[in-house]
């Protein structure tokens, strides 16, 4: 009974999420991001995730003797399926269809030439994941580059926690500074995720949080193998599943795969377990233990959650054109937001609107710590700007434009620096770069931009001709 509680509670939200991602395919609900199907997250790689995760549970649904049951099943999984695909997450596409081969194999591939063409037909998925968006495939790649670079430098240990936001863009702009223009030159972006669970782990713990995790998979394996069954088998396909997006995305970002993984782990390893609390102390200190961690857990949500409120208040009367008069809320926040470098962004935002250059910079600089950034850069250039410490305000404009070396800000900023400067030489061959620089996505801010520097350029010409 317990297995098909869980399972029908899994599938049932699978299937009314890949309900609401057809509806959004089709028109019917407005959504409020650039995707086009996201169900009820910010983009397509959450909704996939879940769905992904989720969907090995079909098979309960699919093994009970009531027919009823059984078809439910098959529409279930079939509109999970379909969902998956009208998302486009490319991650989703292959940990459903390596799934569904999987189930082939098992039910009716029996001779050696049919697996060997699933393979192939795998990998010919696998191909066309990557053409059917090859600019992002191709902007992926280059991540993972640059990541391999971050690992390099930390390869036992890792380089901590949070590491990735911390340092990766400075590695990415290292990458351009080394490389100079090439294919990835126009793909690069400001960049939050390494799209790979694994390298993750790799840059926060090194090689040896990586063979941590792989003990862990072997003992999950090791477990299945000793009492299989049908819901092992499903929660070690769901796993297989999870396993294989994270290859390509990032689906532990949300907490609906965290809790299947530790659903799933729990169901293959139950018979250990079980043993661990037939010890009554054991059990009863494990119990005491969890409760205590609630406890303090709840207690430090429910200090968040009213923390997160304040600041939510304070930044909507900002928005509203009342930002100096928030400036002392939150400086009170900036004691219980000091490592958050989302608030510190939004906090030196403020006060650089308010120019307080000097805060600002104070602010801005204890969030690079936490975060390189590409808007963050080009806000510490203009407080140095505005400073008049132009030597620094160049070195941060510059390694903006190598961070995100597609857009045109960082050198229009650095244009106006040389400016400032009185630096006619570098004005002019700043103009010139803005002017013959490629666009990836056209703007009027862009041709705005383009059609000032050629007036710029037009008039250091004459001036120079003349003298």
């Amino acid at each position: 009974m317990g297995k098909s509680v869980y399972g029908f509670v899994i599938v049932v939200s699978c299937f009314l999420q890949a309900i609401f991602g057809v509806v959004q395919f089709f028109g019917f609900f407005q959504v409020s991001t650039i995707f086009g199907v996201t169900g009820s997250f910010d983009n397509p790689a959450g909704f996939a995730a879940c769905l992904c995760a989720g969907f090995p549970f079909v098979g309960f649904s699919l093994s009970d003797n009531n027919k009823y049951i059984r078809y439910g099943g098959w529409m279930a999984g079939f509109v999970i399926a379909v969902a998956v695909v009208l998302s486009q997450s490319r991650a989703g596409i292959m940990s459903i269809a390596f799934i569904c081969l999987i189930l082939l194999n098992m039910k009716l591939f029996h001779k050696r030439w049919m697996k060997y063409l699933s393979l192939v037909c795998f990998a010919l998925l696998l191909s066309g994941c990557y053409w059917m968006k090859k600019d992002s495939a191709d902007g992926r790649l280059l991540i993972w580059r640059c990541s391999a670079d971050m690992v390099k430098d930390a390869p036992c240990l890792g380089h901590g926690t949070g590491s990735f936001e911390a340092r990766y863009m400075d590695y990415q702009a290292d990458y351009f500074r080394k490389h100079g223009e090439n294919h990835y030159f126009m793909l690069a972006d400001n960049v939050k995720h390494p799209f790979n669970e694994y390298l993750g782990i790799l840059l926060n713990f090194g090689f040896v949080g990586l063979l941590v995790m792989l003990a862990m998979i072997t003992l999950i394996t090791y477990c299945y193998k000793k009492h299989p069954c049908l819901e092992k088998r499903i929660a070690l396909y769901s796993l297989i599943s999870i396993g294989l997006f994270s290859f390509f995305s990032y689906p532990f970002t949300y907490p609906f795969t965290w809790i299947v993984t530790l659903l799933c782990i729990v169901i293959l390893t139950r018979e250990y377990v079980a043993m661990i609390f037939a010890r009554p102390m054991i059990k009863n200190t494990i119990c005491v233990f969890v409760l205590l961690c609630s406890l303090v857990g709840i207690y430090k949500l429910v200090e968040r959650v009213m923390v997160e409120k304040e600041w939510g208040k304070t930044s909507g009367l900002a928005l509203c054109g009342a930002s100096g008069k928030t400036l002392p809320d939150y400086k009170e926040l900036e004691k219980k937001f000091e490592d958050n470098p989302y608030f510190l962004y939004n906090y030196a935002a403020i006060l650089l609107e308010n120019k307080q250059y000097e805060e600002s910079l104070r602010v801005a600089l204890q969030c690079r710590k936490y975060w390189a950034d590409y808007d963050l850069e080009l806000m510490i250039g203009e407080n140095y700007q505005e400073l008049d410490e132009h030597g620094l305000a160049e070195k941060y404009y510059d390694n903006a434009s190598m961070m995100c070396p597609s857009r045109f800000i960082p050198l229009y900023k650095l244009f106006h620096l040389y400016k400032d400067m009185g630096n006619r030489e570098r004005m002019l061959d700043t103009a010139r770069t803005i002017i013959d620089k490629p666009v990836k996505i056209k703007t009027s801010a862009i041709r705005m931009m383009k059609r000032e520097m050629e007036r710029e350029q037009v008039q250091l010409l004459t001036e120079e001709n003349s003298k």
